[in-house]
């Protein structure tokens, strides 16, 4: 049998969307050469 031929629509359990972690942007964007709003700049590879 071909192998989309045996895929099964079945519903997975979701777990609820919890924080385990703090925000630490700033502690590990401190050594990024540049940062910029919060966000990491990098160069240009693509024209």
């Amino acid at each position: 049998a071909h192998p989309v031929a045996t895929i099964e629509d079945i519903s997975l359990r979701l777990r609820d969307d919890v924080v385990s972690e703090p925000n630490n942007r700033e502690a590990n964007q401190k050594s990024a050469p540049a940062v910029e709003r919060g966000l990491f700049l990098v160069p240009k590879v693509i024209e």
